[in-house]
């Protein structure tokens, strides 16, 4: 267990410790008037108090080499004697000259000035170099130094590599210091951190957000500033929009509670639903203007809408699709009417005006193939993930792709539990830490057998897309990665909001005070796996992601002999509707042949009765009575029988409202079989739908008839 760093007490330096006066006396002017004398006057420090003891306790707070600093303040005895007043009376640009001429003596300048001179501020002072030097020539190398080693113990306690950690903190730790006026951490700001982000020097300014994360851990900020500054959403333009028509797409993306993605994706389209307006349509400006017929034109337009052919030019440069000019696709044609549908739905349920048509009837999406997204899971090449699930329970540190920073056991705990567990990639980033629980008790199945206990583990999922929070059952090789995880995982980490919960959670992946990126499993992990395994990041369906490893999973559990049945799945899955699981499910083209051929040889069997009752037996065996729906046929070689098609008014026909039929329903020593009967050529003709051949086995029928 590593030893917290040792308290050190910050004790600033104070002017009105000294008696600091407003002239030399003349024995100061006589001790400094010469080198010679102010190096004796030096050796001995009682000679002159006045004017060395405040220079002496900062020098030695600094802990700068004893022969640098005799130059020092040799250097500010003779610039005193030239001067002919003390230092604390000098001008800033005095300091500034001085500093100036003793560069490697430059710090320790730096630290008189600021504490004896008319700086307000050190930033104000000629800082040059290492900051974290300044700031310990200015306050003490040794509070600097156990301030350093506080941020350093923190950030190695919430997994940030020891390595080389201080050196790339003590740089902007300085500057911070230097901007702050004072060292002490529980000082710092948000307001003070985003100052420094700010800093002109960017290669020490990129560490403020770590230094962020160690500031929050120790409870002196909030939260953690995520210190890239970017924008999420490109701000999308205007140009060619009505501007009515602009104001109320971006008061329902003010309004909306749709999820950031979402709510972005459909605010595109209505923009996007703008630009056919101005185009084909300029007196219409607002939803209120809308009629049936704009409703029939809208779709008629996207029914024939191409690629990029309603662009927003978000992107400057004027980037374009690849498939550019093509037909978009129906999900995306059914994307763009559900967007402009659920827009007029909530401008009338919001009260902000009325319509003067239904949207759920007039812009309901047409059930043609233009729009029709139809159920097509992109399932994974069997052999393909057969090779990522071995590759997730066989990592080693040598497949790491690189020397990224996230752990390899947790990168397996994830890798493990994408191919085990089927979750959406944002319900498994959101995994709580006491998420998975052991199978304690055995399992008593309908048949009697029991399934031990510590054979399966039980999950627990966060509330995602199309579910509230349940728990699954999945094998208990999720619970051992996981526990290999947590045993290495960092524990000194804060809760964080869940942003689709709002509640306090301590993520399972949770790694330097923060979660991992959203996007991990499609750009670290499935990576990762596939080179374990030796094979392309795709198969012959395209690109490997997270949701067609989901896809795979259900399609496993659905396929095997005995599989869970649709309702199971749904509910395994954590979705709303069975719908939603068929998403998921494809049938294996070899499982629906064998389905077809063993389908096939029922469909062309034939219900047989047979009596076995001894007054029903012939020469030829126990009564046979082939099953013709309405009647039945008593001759025994009926499956050969060349005539069979003309079964009505053969001697052999039995009817079934005779009484004789009802009896031989009736009679307990009747059991009934299955035959396979071949087709005929004039069969095989009338299922095939052959008009004419059936016209002549009907005549030819007759004829038999007639005979």
């Amino acid at each position: 267990m590593k030893e917290k760093t040792a308290s050190v007490t910050y004790v600033p330096f104070k002017r009105t410790d000294y008696q600091l006066s407003d002239a030399l006396s003349p024995e100061e002017r006589e001790a400094i008037s010469t080198g010679y004398r102010r190096s004796a006057a030096l050796d001995q420090p009682d000679s002159l108090p006045s004017l060395l003891l405040p220079l002496q306790d900062i020098a030695s707070r600094s802990s700068i080499s004893a022969r640098l600093v005799r130059i020092i303040i040799l250097a500010v005895l003779a610039e005193t004697h030239r001067a002919g007043q003390p230092c604390w009376l000098w001008t800033q640009e005095r300091w500034l000259t001085l500093c100036q001429q003793h560069s490697s003596g430059r710090p320790l300048l730096v630290a008189f000035a600021f504490h004896l001179g008319p700086f307000p501020s050190a930033l104000s002072l000629p800082v040059h170099g290492a900051p974290s030097l300044y700031a310990s020539a200015i306050y003490g190398r040794s509070f600097v130094s156990h301030e350093l080693n506080r941020l350093n113990d923190v950030l190695i306690s919430l997994g940030y590599v020891g390595q080389n950690q201080k050196h790339n903190l003590s740089g902007m730790l300085g500057v911070l210091m230097l901007m702050n006026n004072d060292p002490q951490l529980e000082t710092f700001t948000t307001d003070l951190l985003w100052r420094g982000q700010n800093c002109h020097d960017r290669g020490i300014a990129r560490v403020t957000g770590k230094i962020s994360y160690a500031l929050a851990a120790m409870g002196i900020i909030k939260s953690p500033l995520r210190m890239r500054n970017y924008k999420e959403w490109h701000e999308k333009p205007t140009e060619g929009i009505a501007p009515d028509w602009a104001r109320w797409c971006r008061k329902w993306r003010e309004t909306s509670v749709l999820r950031p993605r979402s709510r972005e994706n459909q605010y595109s389209f209505i923009l996007r639903c703008g630009l056919w307006l101005a185009r084909e349509k300029p007196e219409i400006c607002e939803p209120s203007d809308w009629t049936m017929e704009t409703c029939a034109s809208f779709i008629s337009m996207v029914g024939r809408l191409k690629v990029d052919g309603l662009s927003l030019d978000t992107h400057k440069g004027g980037r374009r699709s690849s498939r550019s000019g093509e037909p978009l696709m129906p999900h995306s044609r059914s994307r763009f009417v559900y967007a402009v549908r659920r827009f007029m739905l909530d401008y009338e349920s919001w009260g902000w005006g009325k319509l003067k048509f239904s949207p759920a009837r007039h812009l309901s999406t047409p059930d043609t193939p233009l729009f029709r997204q139809g159920v097509n899971p992109r399932v994974i090449d069997d052999p393909v993930w057969l090779k990522l699930v071995w590759a997730s329970l066989n990592l080693r540190k040598e497949d790491l792709l690189s020397e990224i920073h996230y752990p390899l056991s947790m990168l397996q705990a994830m890798a493990v539990i994408w191919t085990h567990a089927v979750l959406r990639q944002n319900e498994l980033i959101r995994l709580a830490m006491n998420c998975v629980t052991p199978q304690a008790d055995d399992i008593l199945q309908e048949n009697g057998s029991a399934i031990p206990a510590g054979t399966l583990c039980y999950l627990s999922v966060p509330a995602g897309k199309t579910s509230k929070a349940f728990v699954k059952p999945v094998s208990s090789v999720v619970k051992k990665y996981v526990d290999i995880w947590l045993s290495e995982r960092p524990q000194e980490q804060a809760a964080l909001t869940d942003e689709r919960t709002g509640e306090k959670v301590r993520y399972l992946f949770q790694n330097r005070g923060k979660p991992v990126g959203r996007n991990i499993i499609n750009l670290t992990v499935i990576p990762l796996l596939c080179a374990r395994a030796g094979m392309p990041v795709e198969d012959s369906r395209g690109p490997i992601t997270s949701h067609r490893g989901r896809a795979s999973a259900v399609t496993a559990l659905a396929s095997v002999p005995q599989g869970m049945s649709l309702y199971e799945l749904m509910q395994w899955s954590g979705h709303s509707s069975p719908q939603s699981t068929m998403h998921y499910i494809r049938i294996r083209p070899t499982q629906l042949a064998a389905s077809f051929v063993k389908a096939d040889r029922v469909a062309h069997m034939m219900s047989v009765l047979i009596d076995h009752d001894p007054l029903a037996v012939s020469l030829t065996g126990p009564a046979i009575y082939y099953d013709l729906g309405d009647s039945y046929c008593m001759n025994p070689f009926w499956s050969n029988c060349p005539h069979r098609m003309a079964c009505i008014g053969c001697d052999f026909n039995l009817p079934k409202q005779s009484a004789r039929g009802l009896l031989l329903e009736s009679k307990a020593s009747v059991k009934r079989y299955l035959e396979e009967v071949p087709l005929t050529v004039d069969e095989r003709a009338i299922v095939e739908g052959d008009t004419e051949k059936l016209e002549a086995a009907l005549r030819k029928s007759d004829k038999v008839l007639i005979r």
